[in-house]
């Protein structure tokens, strides 16, 4: 199960913060800064702690039962170990490419939209690779929610 590591006004400015970013990088005078300053990673990390906080919302608390449910459902009439493919797989392959992307600097559209989704298929990787994930995960977005919730005031 996902829980909220930050509150949903943190996440909301780490939202706002990566398309800030986003858009700055299109802006010609700046391209320049922003490339230098690494803002394409910047903006899937922010993504990735935004779509976290997700979860503090009613929406959020909504798709993660239902992601945690369709999980149990494929995990009891496929198989424990069918369903633990079914579900844990895809998400070890995001899990991947976007670590991939973010080290080999090659961050492109689906690297910010594999930041949206990584924290809801984190919590679908079973066993202690799943929960190393997930403590990982938690430690980067609690501590970029932290700085970005600083940065703007907001609790």
């Amino acid at each position: 199960m996902i829980e909220a590591a930050v509150s949903a006004a943190a996440g909301g400015a780490c939202a706002g913060s990566a398309a800030l970013l986003f858009y700055a990088e299109k802006l010609p005078g700046l391209n320049k800064v922003t490339n230098k300053l690494h803002t394409d990673r910047a903006q899937a990390v922010l993504i990735a702690t935004a779509s976290s906080a997700m979860v503090a919302t009613p929406a959020g608390a909504w798709w993660n039962e239902n992601v945690n449910d369709l999980n149990d459902w494929a995990i009891g009439s496929v198989g424990e170990w069918t369903g633990l493919i079914i579900t844990g797989l895809p998400a070890l392959f995001v899990t991947a490419i976007f670590a991939n992307d973010l080290i080999t600097r090659k961050v492109e559209m689906r690297t910010r939209v594999l930041g949206a989704v990584l924290p809801v298929l984190a919590s679908t990787i079973p066993g202690p690779i799943g929960e190393g994930v997930q403590s990982v995960l938690t430690w980067v977005v609690v501590k970029v929610g932290s700085l970005v919730a600083g940065a703007f005031g907001v609790a």
